[in-house]
């Protein structure tokens, strides 16, 4: 699936807390969150019964070593 090109992409509203300049001290894997956005669209666009996908909590490592939803939720029609 073809995403939007980074100049593009909305910055999510919890960039700040990504941000080792806002404060938190490191930064992030923005990245693999994007990655996992993606595959969750992809995710929909090929199961049309999917009404609805909800991923808690998300946990972030530091930039370079991925993401990982520890519970999903998925709302079929």
């Amino acid at each position: 699936m073809r995403g939007l090109p980074a100049a593009e992409t909305p910055e999510p509203r919890s960039a700040k807390t990504c941000n080792p300049e806002m404060g938190i001290g490191m930064a992030l894997d923005v990245a693999a969150v994007a990655d996992i956005i993606m595959r969750l669209g992809a995710l929909l666009l090929a199961e049309p019964a999917i009404a609805e996908i909800d991923l808690n909590p998300v946990i972030v490592y530091p930039q370079g070593q991925g993401a990982i939803a520890l519970d999903a939720l998925v709302v079929v029609r």
